[in-house]
């Protein structure tokens, strides 16, 4: 059931941010659910979040729901906000992975998760697994760095000038509900939240704010055979 929420949290983003990708090793064909039930609702509470809290109060809850759900849950914080690497100081370990492409995309893009404290894996946009990322960089990010590491090599690595391109866009969705509030959350306007019940059901939410409130959730049970 891991893979199937993986999956479609992929899909969903890909729609929302573009370019947002769950790792690539990861490729199954997404059976269909034999029973969906939508809600939605724009005042009260759902999932222990309540509709007009301010999104750091809302993250809160979030934290301490996940905190009952027997498999990991996924947060993602949609929307552009990063747009240089200076952006990215003092928030990388608040995420679970990092998206680097150029414009238009290409294969030479890097896409970096994290576990624990460490870059458990890179690769490359086109599917291609790396142990070091951008190649040919003295610089370059890999496997097993230390997350505290990143920002500094990644300000090296973009002061020279040929991979300064490769940062022409930077991606970092995956919320780790194990760390702090990120302030730059207030700036999006949708999150998606997805938890498993058992094996056998997933809850999907899209938690839509405005003006750093929440406005409305949406909901998607998903029962599977």
């Amino acid at each position: 059931m891991k893979y199937i929420t993986i999956l479609f949290v992929c899909l969903y983003l890909l729609g929302a941010c573009r370019k947002m990708n769950t790792e690539p090793e990861i490729i199954v064909e997404p059976p269909e659910p034999i029973e969906v039930k939508l809600d939605s609702i724009q005042e009260g509470e759902m999932y222990n979040v309540k509709i007009g809290d301010p999104t750091e109060k809302v993250y809160a809850d979030l934290r301490f729901f996940a905190k009952g759900v027997q498999q990991k849950p996924y947060l993602a914080i949609t929307g552009f906000l990063n747009d240089h690497i200076e952006n990215l100081e003092g928030r990388i370990p608040l995420y679970g992975s990092l998206i680097f492409d150029q414009r238009p995309s290409s294969k030479n893009g890097g896409q970096i998760y994290f576990e624990g404290n460490n870059i458990k894996s890179i690769y490359k946009r086109e599917g291609k697994k790396l142990t070091k990322w951008p190649q040919g960089s003295p610089s370059a990010l890999q496997v097993g760095d230390r997350i505290t590491d990143i920002y500094a090599k990644l300000i090296k690595i973009n002061n020279d000038k040929r991979f300064r391109s490769l940062f022409d866009y930077i991606g970092m969705f995956e919320k780790n509900l194990e760390t702090d509030y990120d302030p730059l959350q207030e700036k999006s306007d949708l999150w998606q939240f997805n938890f498993s019940i058992d094996e056998k059901q997933v809850v999907r939410l899209d938690l839509v704010f405005e003006e750093g409130r929440l406005v409305m959730v949406r909901s998607r049970y998903e029962r599977y055979l």
